[in-house]
């Protein structure tokens, strides 16, 4: 038997022989054997087999031993030149013993260097019973050894200090390497998998920063036994014995018919509507417009009812539209909405929706809709621009209070089913052979594939229009050209979007091709495929292709990436059981990290009654199969339904309270049994690999923010917890639509990936964030990290006010001193870069020293990301921001190491390129991200309404010029570094509001009780004069306080005396002077 892999000394054997017998290859041709022990070193080696050499012809030829190196093949079949010539021979992991002697070319330093980089030093600890006493080995590993390679260079190392023999160490190492696994020390995060060690994202990231990485043995024994049994409980509904569903022909048993079989029109009959509720007086008629469509492309014309008082809204009206039921897509569906009307003499109608619906014109089994049918309506939603809402939710609204509108759909006496694959392919065939003018036979499309000659010209239009981003509008001439060449698109599968958006899915004869020549058409990449799962794209073929190709390419992790947008996108499945629920829920059960996301995306969408039956099912099918993990789930919901119950407590019956009464009140309850049990001792909602441990109090408080956000502290109970951190803040808040940045802070991650494959490391910081509820989220708190504002506060009132520059730079040096600094500098700028690129490209608004932090290594990183696209402030009808991103001196001081000239620099020069080749890289996945976002249309944010919104990462990314005409000067970059002293300007006011609100409002204050008191004193005088001039002797004007606040006064007078009219009114008009600024200002 051949000797298998193995972690070993040499190939098939865990440990080297004692003694070992060495071919070294010289030079001149000759073939040295040498003797050697295995722990002989190579400089012994070299200078034994040179010795040796000298017994050999042709050693003359040779030149100092000094000039050449050793050079080997490895275990894992790679040539490896080794310069180290300490290493002993046991070390090498050689395939065979055999060595090269060769004369090293290029630097040999550089390559010294870079054979170190590829090497690991890792520490594992190990927790050594019933003492729980910690020890530690510091390992040094190729950086693509694997876990388990790992694992026995541990025990070989713990076994030295036995004294073991070799065989002896070989049979420790074979018996309990596969008893243990590693674990990162501080959390729940297990190597498990067989990959190199360098691609595990806890070792990339230690190597990044410069951390030497922590692992612990785990035994596999005891971790299992901590982990509770579980089993799969059938629900009783499932039990129960299934009834025999009814013949598909109906009750007289016969066969169901074809669609293709009918060729009469599409009719629809509108009876009557159930509780429209509107106010008749600012509402003259009501009406009915229905539509039928294919996702959010119309079949034919909208045909609209009679206009109807709102008072009895009944028709009785046949609707007939311009589609035979022959050509209707399987995904066809019925758009209709109940719309008022308000007409103006003189003036234009104005059409309003009033509530909308959408029904499947075939059910999950491919039967044809017929019948009555009662669908309750939605109401309409914020942005809605149109009057139908065909990409909305199909079926009907379980709440039996909004309006209702009663439907009749065609009867038929058999059962109408769409037609099945083979009656596809046949009437395929039948159009193909019309056109080609021969018959045709099944796999004739891809000869014809091959065949198909286009022109240069056609070839490289073709190629042209697939480039396009997926928000480019084909013309119809476009059309017929991609529909024209369609059978030589299979040949770029990049093509297939702008392909399906060629077909007239209203005619029956494309939609048959189409159908064909999917089945043959070549798996996409999985981030291409992402565009056929939008509202573009229903028809359930083309979802089930593109859900291959996400099989077939999409890595756990990748899916973890895009989980957000493949949840919001089962809205767009016609059914409530479809492929890419399956295909979810598959991966949520055998990837816990996926299950734990998957689950929360979910839940957060349960107050969106759209869909909340829909996500509801997959929550329940989830959970019943996700075992014990359930439990942790429970327990995440517990807590978190606390911390949801004390926030509105504080914001509505504690809002008027003193911060110190608020937090009294916050600690007492935080103090009760019922908290304390759900807020301490479960896994953390942000990242399932880090456990909540106890809850400090002392470190938890409220934020001053107006929805009374939390800053919660917990202690990490993990044992190894020093080597991670020892604590765990997160931000809670209530009453925040937090979906936005966590949106934001995904394609941020998405453009960091993007960055490092490209090799750019720009030390992006996308910290945890994650929408829980409705309005309800949780945020990572970024330790040792200061906003900006607190940073220029730190410099006094100079730097609070951006007059000096130099003090973000200050603080800094200030906190890395020595070789630090560059460190510091150097991460700041690559930071300072990437997010430069990233603001600009998303649009993201409301940028301000409050919303950027730096940490104290020197790394940048934004927060708070409420607004984006271009949806940024504006202050009486003006965008308060007129930069791309924020670029201002005291970033630029800090890049060019405190110059002041900084543009002038290399540095800044060094800077320049890095968001140049940034901006380049992201420009090239244009789609991808245009892809993201379009997914995301049927979430409801507020600034993610339509496609007009996802236009604007068209413009930042100039996805009209080339490459070479975007770098030219790079325009963004200049035009933000000339608007860069308004943006000062604009931190300046808003450090200046921050500092100064106690000093205007004394200022404010005063000058008030100035103004009060000089027409206090007018109002008086006048008084007194007139009193003085024509009062009666015996009359007397009295005031008479109706109140503490003087908020109201009235004038009498005593012994029935009337003031002359002139002199009342004058003495009036200057009492309620008098009174409105007493009211005003006291």
């Amino acid at each position: 038997m051949a000797p298998r892999p193995s972690s070993g000394e040499l190939w098939g054997l865990h440990l080297m022989p004692p003694r070992i017998l060495v071919d070294c290859c010289l030079p001149n041709g000759m073939m040295v054997s040498l003797e050697c022990l295995r722990e002989t070193p190579l400089i012994s080696i070299k200078q034994q087999l040179f010795t040796e050499a000298r017994k050999y012809p042709l050693y003359h030829l040779l030149q100092e031993e000094s000039c050449y190196i050793f050079v080997g093949v490895t275990q894992e079949a790679e040539r490896e030149e080794f310069y180290d010539e300490t290493r002993r021979l046991c070390d090498l992991r050689l395939f065979h013993p055999i060595l090269k002697v060769i004369e090293p070319l290029g630097n040999r330093e550089e390559k010294i260097l870079n054979r170190e980089i590829g090497r690991l030093i890792v520490t594992i600890w190990v927790i050594v019973s019933p003492s729980n006493s910690k020890q530690k080995y510091t390992l040094k590993v190729s950086h693509d050894s694997l876990p388990e390679q790992l694992i026995a260079e541990s025990i070989r190392k713990k076994s030295r200090s036995m004294h073991l023999s070799p065989q002896q160490l070989r049979l420790c190492v074979q018996e309990y390497q596969g008893q243990y696994i590693l674990k990162v020390c501080g959390c729940d995060e297990y190597l498990l998998e067989k990959y190199p060690l360098s691609q595990y994202k806890y070792i990339r990231s230690c190597i990044i920063v410069g951390r030497l990485p922590h692992l612990m043995l785990v035994s596999k024994d005891s971790l299992y036994s901590q982990l509770p049994a579980s089993g799969f409980v059938t629900p009783s509904y499932s039990r129960r014995t299934p009834q025999p569903s009814p013949c598909p022909g109906g009750g007289d048993g016969c066969p169901p018919r074809s669609l293709w079989a009918f060729n009469t029109l599409l009719r629809v009959r509108l009876l009557c509507a159930t509780y429209v509720n509107v106010n008749i007086r600012d509402i003259d008629k009501i009406y009915v417009r229905t539509g039928i469509y294919h996702g959010g492309e119309p079949l034919c014309d909208n045909v609209n009812t009679q206009r109807v008082p709102c008072s009895n809204p009944r028709w009785n009206e046949w609707l007939t539209y311009d589609i035979y039921l022959a050509d209707l897509p399987r995904s066809a569906r019925l758009c209709l909405s109940i719309c008022s009307v308000k007409g103006r003499k003189g003036a234009k109608e104005e059409h309003c929706p009033l509530a909308w619906g959408n029904v499947n014109l075939f059910d999950y089994k491919d039967i044809l809709v017929s019948g009555k049918v009662a669908l309750g309506l939605w109401p309409v939603p914020h942005g809605l621009e149109d009057l139908l809402n065909p990409i909305g939710v199909a079926g009907s609204n379980p709440n039996k209070e909004t309006p209702c509108v009663e439907l009749e759909f065609s009867w038929f006496n058999q059962t109408v089913v769409f037609p099945d694959e083979q009656q596809i392919e046949e009437h395929a065939n039948w159009t193909i052979s019309r056109e080609l003018g021969y018959n045709y036979c099944h796999g004739l499309s891809s000869r014809l594939a091959c065949d198909s000659s286009v022109s240069a010209g056609d070839a490289e239009q073709l190629r042209s229009l697939c480039s396009k981003d997926p928000l480019y509008e084909l013309s119809e001439q476009e059309k017929d050209f991609l529909w024209r060449h369609r059978h030589y698109s299979v040949n770029i599968p990049e093509s297939l979007p702008k392909l399906l958006l060629s077909v007239k899915w209203n005619s029956r004869d494309e939609v048959s091709q189409m159908y064909c020549l999917l089945k043959e058409w070549p798996l996409m990449e999985p981030e291409s495929a992402l565009e056929l799962l939008d509202c573009n794209f229903p028809d359930p073929m083309v979802r089930e292709f593109a859900l291959r190709c996400l099989v077939q390419g999409l890595t756990d992790d990748k899916l973890s990436q895009y989980l957000l947008q493949l949840v919001q996108v089962l809205k767009y499945e016609m059914y409530l059981d479809n492929p890419l629920a399956r295909f979810l829920i598959k991966k949520a059960l055998t990837n816990q990290r996926i299950g734990h996301f998957f689950f929360w995306h979910l839940k957060s969408e349960m107050h969106n009654k759209t869909v909340s039956r829909r996500f509801g099912l997959l929550l329940e099918a989830f959970c019943r199969a996700c075992g014990m993990y359930l439990k942790h789930l429970n327990r995440q919901v517990e807590a978190m339904d606390k911390l949801v119950n004390l926030t509105d407590t504080l914001k509505q019956e504690k809002k008027d309270e003193t911060q110190k009464t608020q937090m009294k009140f916050l600690v007492e309850h935080m103090s009760r049994p019922d908290y304390m049990e759900a807020l301490q001792g479960f896994v953390s909602p942000l990242n399932p690999v880090h456990q909540l441990g106890n809850l400090r109090l002392e470190e938890c408080r409220i934020m001053s923010s107006a929805k009374r956000p939390l800053w919660l502290n917990w202690e990490n109970p993990d044992i190894m917890s020093e080597l991670l951190f020892t604590n765990n803040e997160i931000i809670f808040k209530n009453g925040d639509d937090l979906r936005q940045d966590m949106l934001t802070l995904q394609i941020i991650k998405i453009m960091e990936n993007i960055w490092q494959n490209q090799g750019l490391d720009l030390r992006m910081l996308p910290y945890g964030c994650l929408s829980i509820g409705d309005c309800v989220g949780l945020i990572e708190v970024v330790k040792n990290s200061f906003t900006i504002m607190q940073i220029q506060c730190k410099g006094g009132l100079k730097g609070a006010l951006q007059f000096n520059s130099n003090t973000l730079h200050h603080w800094i040096k200030d906190k890395n001193r020595g070789e630090a600094y560059d460190r510091a500098i150097d991460l700041f700028t690559r930071s300072c870069a990437g997010y430069c690129v990233a603001t600009f490209i998303l649009g993201i608004g409301d940028r301000h020293n409050s919303n950027i932090m730096v940490k104290e290594n020197g790394q940048l990183f934004h927060i708070d990301f409420g607004h984006f696209l271009d949806h940024k402030k504006k202050k009486f009808g003006y965008k308060r921001e007129r930069v791309p991103f924020v670029l201002t001196q005291d970033f630029l001081i800090v890049i060019s190491k405190g110059v002041q000239e900084s543009t002038k620099t290399k540095e800044f020069e060094r800077f320049q390129e890095m968001c140049y080749k940034a901006y380049l890289a992201i420009r090239q996945h244009a789609s991808l991200f245009i892809n993201l976002f379009s997914l995301l249309l049927g979430c409801g944010m507020p600034e993610l309404q339509s496609f007009d919104d996802i236009a604007y990462l068209r413009k930042t990314l100039a996805l009209g010029e080339t490459d070479t005409g975007v770098g030219g000067g790079v325009w963004w970059w200049w035009w933000t570094l000339c608007l860069s002293v308004s943006l000062s300007v604009s931190l300046c006011l808003h450090v200046s509001i921050y500092l100064s609100v106690s000093l205007c409002l004394c200022v404010s204050l005063c000058l008030h009780v100035f103004v009060y008191l000089s027409v206090s004193l007018s109002v008086s005088l006048c008084l007194t004069c007139l009193s003085l001039r024509e009062e009666p002797a015996g009359g007397v004007g009295v005031f008479h306080q109706t109140d503490e606040r003087c908020s109201s006064w009235r004038l009498e007078h005593q012994d029935g005396l009337d003031l002359p009219h002139h002199q009342t009114h004058a003495k009036r008009a200057l009492i309620y002077t008098h009174l409105y600024i007493t009211h005003i200002y006291i």
